[in-house]
């Protein structure tokens, strides 16, 4: 017998509400999803039996720890903006003449309104001198001569940054993980893909919690843990719709929707229809497992006797019987593949 199975990690997207890509990982150490529910035993009645269990407090959470640098993926944690362009600082070294150096890029004051370099040469770990407006600098060993190293502030456009702010509220985003299903097959012991699990969270958002370990022995990760949020899909009318977290999908390869299934039913059988009136069944389809599920009408074929018509063409109405003007029974066929078929009798009457 084969059995299924999730492997290795899966690959992620997260999107903001206006479906813009935020970050994608592809190369992550870990991806997890965790669902608490809580649960209040209702008592009553002689003996204060157990009546019924009132389930609440749902709380899914997951983890995202890529192994790779990601800012984006970091923003989202905090909440925070990657703005272009910042203050920060520059080494280069500089050829120094007599203790005389100059600096080709342009220094800004890093505190107050003088402008420093840190200069590091000889035995020296660093001396602090003074730049003027020429980028010309000194040093105190007006004798040396040879290049020096020299630190200094100044403005890069092609720094990206963000703000690690006090008052953090950390960022709401979609996120899709994607893993890969696996099968084994007992009988020859082969193992191989046959398929994905899509896992869908309509709104999480990021707990803020961060750790960045960095270690002389190891390679720093970038996480993100965040709160699913509940959201409701769009109803009609005074619908209100099911709240939920996300979805779980399972795509096979190679597969119909139509492999497992073995029979067609329809709601109620075998029904009357007036003459020349219109309905709109409910059609099942029926796994070798048991279960039912109501499939997509545009798979299925429709066919009918006698004038009595089904609809195979209209998206909306199609599978809905039209009865002929003629009183009697006529025969509907609906079939999902060639050999599964179900056949009903529709009753006119007048």
């Amino acid at each position: 017998m084969a059995k299924k199975f999730l492997c290795s990690v899966a690959d992620v997207w997260a999107y903001d509400s206006s479906d813009v890509l935020l970050f994608e990982g592809n190369t992550l150490m870990d991806t997890s999803l965790s669902n608490a529910l809580s649960n209040t035993d209702v008592r009553g009645g002689k003996g204060n039996t157990l009546q019924y269990v009132f389930y609440h407090s749902a709380d899914l959470t997951g983890a995202i720890t890529n192994v790779q640098w990601s800012m984006e993926q970091l923003a989202l944690s905090i909440g925070s903006t990657i703005t272009t362009g910042s203050n920060l600082f520059t080494t280069e070294t500089v050829a120094l003449t007599a203790g005389v150096g100059t600096i080709t890029g342009t220094p800004i004051a890093f505190k107050g309104t003088t402008k420093y370099a840190w200069v590091t040469y000889g035995t020296v770990v660093s001396e602090r001198v003074a730049v003027d407006g020429s980028k010309q600098f000194t040093i105190a060993d007006t004798t040396y001569t040879g290049n020096v190293c020299v630190r200094y502030y100044n403005y890069n456009a092609n720094v990206r940054s963000m703000t690690i702010t006090a008052d953090m509220i950390p960022a709401i985003f979609t996120l899709v993980m994607k893993a890969g299903l696996y099968e084994t097959d007992d009988l020859t012991s082969t193992t191989s893909q046959i398929g994905e699990v899509v896992f869908t969270i309509d709104k999480a958002q990021a707990t803020g919690a961060f750790d960045i370990s960095m270690t002389a022995d190891g390679v720093a990760s970038t996480p993100l843990n965040f709160r699913a949020l509940t959201s409701t899909p769009t109803a009609a009318g005074c619908a209100t719709g099911v709240k939920q977290y996300g979805t779980i999908q399972e795509y096979i390869y190679d597969y119909n929707w139509y492999d497992d299934v073995v029979a067609l039913a329809v709601y109620g059988g075998n029904f009357e229809l007036a003459n020349l009136a219109t309905v709109l069944p409910v059609y099942y389809a029926v796994t070798s497992a048991g279960t039912s599920f109501v499939p997509l009408y545009s798979a299925l074929t429709f066919a009918a006797t006698d004038g009595t018509t089904v609809d195979n063409t209209t998206a909306a109405t199609r599978g809905t019987i039209t009865g002929g003007a003629t009183s009697g029974t006529v025969v509907v066929t609906i079939t999902a593949k060639t050999s599964v078929e179900l056949t009903i009798a529709v009753t006119l009457a007048e």
